[in-house]
């Protein structure tokens, strides 16, 4: 390494509070949604239980490409 080659710092970006993010606000619509069917439902355990799992995934996912998509726009 010569000595006018500065080391260059290269930042990672935190992915998980992304993540957790949108889980988070996944379950929030979901909760949402559920207390807006109201009564109409036989089950609404399990309508939380599916829809928490399927709303929190893909929040999560939104929110981990959120993170590359930030990551990306810094280079």
């Amino acid at each position: 390494m010569a000595s006018d080659d500065v080391p260059r710092l290269v930042r990672r970006p935190r992915y998980v509070p992304f993540l957790l993010t949108g889980f988070v606000i996944g379950v929030v619509v979901t909760l949402v949604l559920v207390l807006g069917v109201g009564d109409h439902v036989d089950n609404p355990r399990k309508l939380v239980l599916y829809l928490g799992i399927l709303l929190g995934g893909l929040g999560a996912l939104a929110g981990g490409g959120l993170a590359v998509w930030l990551e990306r726009g810094e280079r």
